[in-house]
């Protein structure tokens, strides 16, 4: 089950801002987080609650956009790793929207 979850916007290729209201913070006590990929690579967000809502962001996130070849429409979605020895609590999954195929 997704911790954090979001349709990609055009201002979420900068910074992915989840306005979704959670009874508890997914992510207690962080200022940053670190998600594994599908490909195993490591990621580490700069993380902030504001007003707006959850923000992922920093030069990291930017990269990871770039890398995946995330695009407005697609969804990402966080979640706790299962436990597979990576080396990251979180992973991340890109949902990719059919007409971005």
């Amino acid at each position: 089950m997704a911790l954090l979850q979001k349709t990609v916007e055009q201002r979420d290729l900068q910074e992915l801002t989840v306005t979704e209201a959670y009874e508890a913070e997914p992510f207690p006590n962080a200022r940053t987080l670190t998600v594994i990929d599908e490909r195993r690579s490591p990621w580490t967000f700069v993380y902030r609650v504001t007003r707006r809502g959850r923000v992922l962001s920093g030069p990291r996130w930017q990269d990871f956009i770039r890398h995946n070849r995330v695009q407005v429409g697609d969804t990402v979605s966080i979640e706790r790793n299962d436990g597979h020895g990576y080396q990251a609590p979180y992973k991340i999954e890109i949902i990719r929207n059919s007409r971005n195929s």
